[in-house]
């Protein structure tokens, strides 16, 4: 993808405003914009970088690198942006920032560690490949192959892994053929969305192999950023669909309570909250399946936020802006729990361990009461 071939859509934005507030509304939607408040920071002000760029009236600067990183790609100027434009955004901003790194200019400094560390352990993290699996208890007794694979991820697998513990617990309690594989790399996100894009395609070749091997059918993710990798990232890059089911773990999970495979307990009343990953809502349209699970728990009331489904505010942690602009992602995620914590509800509930990383240092940051739980972590305390 070049700037030049999204030049069509890039034409197509007027700077009408409609991307920086929710529309008929009036309620922050853009982080970037809100935080920054210059025209460059707002989508549409990105969007004129990009036409900038292509008619050779500006060049790439430490400035205008600044401009195009600061934004968690979140996709809420996608749903409020009522032109031709509206789904080509986040292809626009990601291809800058891919443009940007082919001419020296990007990434941020601390986004380059991802590509030195994916391409020495396979994670962002600097951890070592061989401790991948090292959050699998030897209870699991888990197998080479399997009907199902958990794709668990790296921030489950390194810095996450009570998530990653509960997903294997709780799938293993109720009897799904399931095994992890400790060839698993990373999925490839954290580089396609700071626009390091060299090791990508062997990223997701390995994957597809690692998955072909382990005989699965079905492959399961807990990590939004994952699963939609897989499903709207992968197919371009391998030029195919990818050959097998892929579900995000909240997905799956209704097809199991449907099928009457989960069930739960009664259990002590609990008000939670719900918070939409931009991974798998604004990305990839899951809003129903993770209410569909909290309501089908005895005791749960789930009372939603001022925003919520696709007007969701984001978390502030994706698009490399949690390491890039440390501040700045915990102050995005400080207004969510404000959010949050005006629904009167005791628990935070959302169904990614990036988005989990983020609004917990948010909920550290401003000593606030509220507790935060991943939905699989809930599910598997309900189990009967």
């Amino acid at each position: 993808m070049t700037l030049e071939s999204l030049k069509e859509w890039v034409y197509a934005c007027v700077r009408c405003n409609t991307c920086k507030y929710i529309i008929n509304k009036y309620y922050d939607s853009c982080p970037s914009g809100k935080k920054f408040q210059l025209e460059s920071y707002w989508p549409s002000g990105k969007t004129w970088i990009a036409r900038g760029l292509i008619e050779g009236k500006l060049k790439f600067s430490d400035s205008i690198v600044q401009k195009i990183y600061a934004c968690p790609t979140c996709g809420n100027c996608m749903i409020q942006c009522e032109l031709e434009v509206s789904d080509h955004i986040l292809e626009i901003i990601e291809t800058l920032r891919a443009e940007a790194v082919r001419q020296g200019f990007g990434p941020l400094k601390s986004q380059k560690a991802f590509e030195e560390s994916i391409a020495a352990e396979h994670n962002p993290y600097k951890e070592l490949h061989a401790q991948r699996t090292s959050w699998v208890k030897d209870a699991f007794n888990l197998k080479e192959t399997a009907e199902v694979l958990y794709f668990v991820g790296c921030t489950s697998s390194y810095r996450e892994a009570e998530v990653a513990t509960a997903m294997l617990d709780l799938l293993t309690q109720i009897g799904i053929d399931v095994t992890v594989s400790k060839d698993e790399w990373c999925c490839s996100s954290p580089l396609i969305r700071t626009g390091q894009l060299k090791l990508v395609k062997e990223l997701a070749e390995h994957n597809m192999e690692m998955i072909k091997n382990s005989k699965a059918k079905i492959v399961v993710f807990s990590c939004a950023g994952c699963y939609r990798t897989f499903k709207e990232d992968y197919p371009a890059i391998l030029g195919q669909e990818p050959n097998i089911k892929l579900y995000h773990v909240t997905d799956y999970l209704i097809k199991l309570i449907e099928d009457g495979t989960v069930k739960f307990k009664e259990d002590t009343p609990l008000k939670v909250t719900y918070h939409d990953p931009c991974h798998i809502g604004r990305h990839c349209g899951i809003y129903d399946s993770p209410r569909k699970v909290l309501n089908s728990i005895p005791g749960i009331e789930l009372i939603e936020m001022l925003r919520n489904r696709e007007n969701a505010w984001c978390c502030g942690a994706g698009g490399g802006v949690k390491s890039g602009f440390k501040d700045w992602a915990v102050e995005i995620a400080t207004e969510r729990i404000k959010e949050a914590e005006e629904t009167g509800a005791e628990i935070l509930i959302s169904s990614c361990p990036f988005c989990k990383r983020n609004l917990e240092d948010a909920i550290k940051a401003t000593g606030s009461s509220l507790k935060f739980m991943d939905i699989t972590e809930l599910v598997k305390n309900r189990l009967a």
